[in-house]
């Protein structure tokens, strides 16, 4: 465990000195910097460069921090923004819905719940903030899925297997592009138990000032607390709510 913990505290302290450098460094001086021999300097800056934190300048063979450091730092205070900028807005939706009211934030190819407001009807649906969905199944993760560039959604399609959690569920490519064409038409995503048996949503995107998709929000409900009504009928406030937080945060679509 202590060679763990050094380890941390040694790649930590490489990205440091990088962030501190305008020239870069070399494993030479990383190694001097640290006080270890050069391997495992190396080791150290090559298991950096395969993360893609770190990488090598081919000419002078000096190693630079990536974008990538940035855009850790880039997300966190999207998180904080968009909580803040959205709280009154989930706040006012779900007191005109009465049920639940979901805020996501898109990770790699799931969604992460960052932010929940429970329904006021006494059956309520299990969820909770921190959890993870998948982006091709869920209200919160198909309005992310559906926004992303032609070439994301290629790459999601071509790399997650789509897993059956229900008999709703879709599961083939071809017909998940075609939901994603319906998605972008209407502005919204349908969850029709899709993911969990019982339970269905609506969910629409949230933009950032690079009018980029980075979450979403949606209402969710236990399908028997809907009565006559359909989950459907929640998607133009839904629309109203997620433009106005995108709004907040600069984006322009």
């Amino acid at each position: 465990m202590q060679d763990g913990i050094q380890s941390v505290k040694r790649a930590l302290f490489i990205m440091e000195k990088l962030a501190a450098s305008e020239k870069g460094c070399s494993a030479v001086e990383i190694a001097k910097e640290l006080g270890v021999n050069r391997s495992t300097a190396f080791r150290l800056v090559e298991t950096l460069v395969d993360m893609g934190y770190v990488r090598q300048d081919e000419f002078t063979k000096r190693y630079h921090l990536t974008m990538k450091v940035f855009s850790l730092g880039n997300m966190l205070l999207e998180r904080m923004d968009i909580r803040s900028a959205s709280k009154d807005i989930l706040e006012d939706l779900n007191k005109k819905s009465g049920h639940t009211v979901h805020l996501g934030l898109r990770d790699g190819y799931e969604v992460v719940y960052i932010d929940k407001l429970a329904g006021k009807n006494t059956i309520q649906m299990y969820s909770m903030i921190g959890k993870r969905a998948p982006l091709y199944c869920t209200g919160l993760g198909k309005a992310i899925l559906a926004f992303l560039k032609d070439h994301e959604i290629d790459e999601f399609l071509g790399t997650v297997k789509l897993k059956k959690f229900t008999a709703n569920t879709i599961t083939e490519p071809s017909l998940l592009r075609k939901e994603i064409e319906k998605i972008r038409r209407r502005g919204y995503a349908l969850d029709l138990e899709e993911h969990e048996e019982g339970i269905r949503c609506v969910g629409a995107p949230i933009f950032n000032c690079y009018n980029e998709v980075i979450g979403s929000i949606s209402v969710a409900a236990v399908a028997i607390t809907l009565g006559k009504k359909s989950i459907e009928d929640y998607s133009e406030e839904v629309v109203k709510a997620a433009k106005k937080i995108s709004s907040s945060l600069g984006a322009t679509i």
